[in-house]
């Protein structure tokens, strides 16, 4: 299993203008039935006040196959465009009780174009149809898609533009090198727009409010690399 690495989580309360949303600031909470809706039955509803609070961190993964070591200190890895699957479900867990917040929402958002978030079961052979399922929608054929044609990039004024301001301008090196290291993942990208960089999962009672066998999976889609989901927790709290 790869380890997931808990950055430092930072937050605030007591926000003036949220907080006066909540009144009074004492810990409460209300539950009521709500009528039967035609076609449905809902559940009793909580209503609960507190002192407000917000937090945030970031979760380090990696997504090597072969080898279960965190990289976050900075260690290369060559992307092969492998696809795996990554349940990050105890290391998000692990945020929401930090943050103290005990009724509010937990969300995520991968900060690569080449990753996806899902809400799923982890089971090991489900994983593996994944991959296989994700290869038939977008295949990994390098002469099938325009993004892979490199020597015809960057092909627009932006597309030259982005380059420049996400890689030369932080110096990490010219135009030129950056074109040398860009991966054949043309499909992979088309892939993370299927199934979505983001999650908002409820905080309830201060623990995710999943199913029983629902599991917050981040799934690499050209791998292997070190990887960083955002996590920004905000509720009420004690």
């Amino acid at each position: 299993v790869n380890k997931v690495t808990l950055g430092k989580v930072t937050g605030r309360k007591n926000c003036p203008l949220v907080r006066s949303l909540h009144q009074p600031p004492s810990s409460q909470s209300r539950r009521f039935t709500c009528p039967r809706a035609a076609g449905m039955m809902m559940g009793p509803m909580a209503t609960t006040t507190g002192e407000y609070r917000a937090a945030s961190t970031t979760l380090q993964v990696c997504t090597s196959k072969h080898d279960a070591t965190h990289t976050g200190d900075g260690t290369t890895l060559t992307p092969k465009q492998e696809v795996s699957v990554h349940d990050v479900t105890q290391a998000v867990r692990d945020a929401v009780i930090a943050s103290g917040v005990r009724d509010g929402s937990c969300h995520l958002l991968a900060k690569h174009t080449t990753v996806g978030l899902t809400l799923n079961e982890s089971e090991a052979r489900l994983e593996r149809d994944y991959e296989k399922w994700l290869l038939g929608l977008a295949p990994n054929e390098p002469n099938r898609y325009e993004h892979n044609d490199l020597d015809k990039r960057p092909e627009r004024p932006s597309d030259l533009e982005a380059i420049q301001r996400n890689w030369v301008n932080k110096g990490l090196g010219t135009v030129e090198e950056f074109m040398a290291l860009e991966p054949i993942n043309a499909h992979a990208h088309l892939l993370t727009s299927l199934l979505g960089s983001s999650l908002s999962i409820p905080v309830i009672d201060g623990e995710l409010a999943i199913g029983q066998w629902q599991s917050v999976l981040m799934v690499e889609l050209d791998g292997p690399r070190n990887r960083t989901l955002a996590c920004s927790i905000h509720g009420i709290g004690d």
